[in-house]
């Protein structure tokens, strides 16, 4: 299996087989995705990159490998504290609810054998590792912060493929006195957000969101694993100060296989997003569509490109759907013989080479399309639809 790197702007191959050493050990894919601040409903952009991951997981799993699927989810940020004092409430009974309503709207999307990590819980671990990345010089105080002094790790901004001079003129986290304007902020005791957490030497504050990610990946990962995933709005800044961090605590030159970004998800020419007014909530959507329908539809744009949202297309998904629902409603499942099974394995053998092909699932629900033209009703078809995660 081959899939985009964002890293090295190249194709990173996987092997994928059931035994992929001498001793038939399986292979164990570790996956961490970015998920969602839990201040607001989640959007169909949301929902893009669940069901891209949810794909892959699932054709990992039936070919043969083990696969570990962490999502964070971001329950310490000042969108949080913002919802909470607009409510006149705690800031934990929004993450608390908006945590609760993403578990529902990922069920009703039929998406299944993710581990979730609230980065609350890894507080201890994110004040551990500030202070370490203090201790090894890589990381200094100012203000009463503490920052990562990006001139340590000479890989900082291969990731967005930016120059030092591109990454100075960001002028994020700014600060006066700051060593380099492109230095992240690890460890903020400045802002009030509504959360305050105790250290003897770092002061009282919290985490920034890219150390509070980390610390899921070393606690959960020791820091090594295979895929890293999300929209491709968080490759920089967020994703390329997660691997600055790493790469500032790790030995290893890339502790992340692969780097992989799934296009925005466009509503009247923006990026769908809740601060823009342009989302369309996963639930609403879902009452109008079944999960197939918006399944089908999410994957028809190949996951690398901007896809805008058409409710016209939706309606080609939904008359497909409905084909597919009465030819598995219709079937007696028996072993395909002959010439209908020799068709039906090339059918799974091409659907396969596109999946593995850096997941072209725009030439792979072509194959499928045609199995329904066909009401090809065989085994073949149904473990396409089970890897697509089509329910009937």
């Amino acid at each position: 299996m081959k899939i985009f790197d964002t890293l090295s702007k190249r194709h990173h191959y996987f092997a994928t087989g059931r035994k992929v050493d001498r001793l038939g050990k399986k292979r164990n894919f570790k996956i961490f995705v970015c998920g969602p601040t839990v201040y607001d409903y989640c959007h169909l952009g949301h929902a893009r990159v669940f069901l891209f991951y949810d794909l892959v997981s699932r054709f990992l799993r039936l070919q043969g490998a083990e696969v570990t699927f962490v999502m964070n989810i971001t329950d310490i940020d000042p969108k949080i504290s913002a919802r909470a004092r607009r409510y006149g409430c705690a800031t934990e009974k929004i993450s608390a609810r908006f945590t609760h309503e993403l578990y529902s709207d990922l069920s009703q999307l039929g998406i299944t054998g993710i581990s979730f990590a609230r980065v609350s819980d890894y507080v201890l671990v994110a004040r551990h590792l500030a202070l370490k990345l203090l201790e090894k010089d890589m990381a200094y105080s100012l203000n009463g912060n503490v920052y990562l002094d990006t001139s340590r790790t000479p890989l900082f901004g291969q990731l967005s493929a930016m120059s030092k001079h591109q990454l100075e003129d960001m002028r994020l986290d700014l600060a006066p006195n700051k060593r380099s304007p492109s230095d992240l902020l690890l460890w903020n005791t400045t802002d009030d957000i509504g959360y305050r957490y105790y250290d003897k030497t770092l002061g009282s504050g919290f985490p920034s969101a890219h150390l509070q990610d980390l610390s899921v990946l070393i606690a959960l990962f020791k820091g090594k694993y295979q895929l890293h995933g999300g929209a491709a709005d968080l490759i920089y800044p967020h994703h390329e100060r997660i691997l600055g961090q790493l790469n500032a605590l790790s030995s290893v030159k890339h502790p992340v296989e692969c780097w992989t970004h799934v296009g925005l998800f466009l509503n009247r020419g923006e990026k769908m997003s809740n601060s823009l007014d342009n989302a369309i909530q996963i639930r609403k959507i879902l009452q109008r569509y079944n999960s197939n329908i918006v399944r089908l539809y999410m994957l028809s744009e190949h996951y690398r490109k901007p896809m805008l949202f058409s409710g016209s297309r939706l309606l080609t998904f939904e008359k497909l759907d409905k084909k597919i629902s009465k030819i598995v409603s219709a079937a007696t499942i028996v072993e395909p013989i002959s010439s209908e099974g020799n068709k039906s394995s090339e059918f799974m053998k091409n659907f396969v080479s596109y999946i593995e092909n850096d997941f072209d699932t725009v030439n792979a629900l072509r194959v499928l399309s045609h199995m329904a033209e066909i009401a090809n009703a065989s085994a073949s078809f149904l473990e396409i639809l089970q890897i697509l995660g089509l329910h009937y």
